[in-house]
């Protein structure tokens, strides 16, 4: 059985992270046995704690998992050409592709991209059947909370992120709260991460949020990212910023 979520779709800060996990059917009580459900509805030590579990069984059980984050600067760039469900469908296929191999017979378990469930399930049979014909896919709302094993997927991606963001936190000296925008203290902080004359690369440029905090300390329009640089808005004459 392979299970895959994401975390971090919707934060103005950090990066987009996906998890797969491929774990044997006869060993999916051990996830039970560990405490695993449901990312969002256990403690932020808990969820450590099973991290931890997981890897550890990982060692001496045949059991896969890949841990795939998306960065911000990444998601910028691609956003121009590609929709943020374009950019999670394909973290889903490469999440899946690095679990298992072309003669691997395995139910896929999916949290949606989207809100229909049956047709994601659908169109990622189609993108993988020709490199994965034996996977057969399942999606639906609350996955997470109903697949043991997508559970898991979810922990790992959550602990991941959430360490992703402790070490920011760290490295600037101040919390950046959840990156979420309904968060008070992220609103807070991308009031100074937007004070620089560009933005922090921790943030996501693209989103609504950064670029209000952004015109609330510039007189221009936020940077854009592109895969040639960093293009500066100045009026009618826009530059390209490629320094480090």
């Amino acid at each position: 059985m392979i299970g895959v979520d994401e975390v971090g779709r919707g934060p103005a800060i950090g990066p987009l992270v996906v998890a797969s996990l491929a774990v044997p059917e006869n060993d999916v009580q051990r996830l039970l046995e560990i405490g695993v459900r449901d990312s969002k509805k256990i403690s932020k030590a808990k969820r450590k704690k099973i991290e931890e579990d997981i890897y550890a069984t990982l060692k001496e059980s045949d059991w896969k998992f890949c841990v795939l984050p998306i960065s911000p600067e990444s998601i910028d760039i691609s956003r121009s050409f590609k929709s943020l469900n374009e950019i999670e469908e394909e973290a889903f296929i490469e999440a899946i592709k690095n679990v298992s191999l072309e003669h691997t017979i395995a139910k896929v378990k999916l949290d949606p991209i989207g809100n229909k469930p049956e047709l994601f399930a659908r169109r990622m049979y189609n993108r993988l059947h020709p490199e994965r014909p034996h996977l057969d896919f399942e999606s639906r709302k609350g996955m997470d909370d109903t697949c043991v094993v997508t559970g898991a997927a979810s922990i790992m991606a959550k602990v991941y992120r959430d360490r992703v963001i402790a070490d920011l936190c760290s490295e600037l000296g101040f919390n950046v709260g959840s990156g979420y925008p309904s968060d008070p203290t992220t609103i807070e902080a991308l009031k100074e991460l937007t004070k620089g004359e560009l933005p922090h690369d921790s943030l996501r440029w693209t989103w609504a949020t950064t670029s209000n905090a952004w015109k609330k300390n510039h007189t221009v329009a936020i940077p854009t990212r592109t895969t040639n640089g960093i293009v500066l808005q100045q009026g009618l004459n826009p530059s390209i910023w490629t320094g480090g």
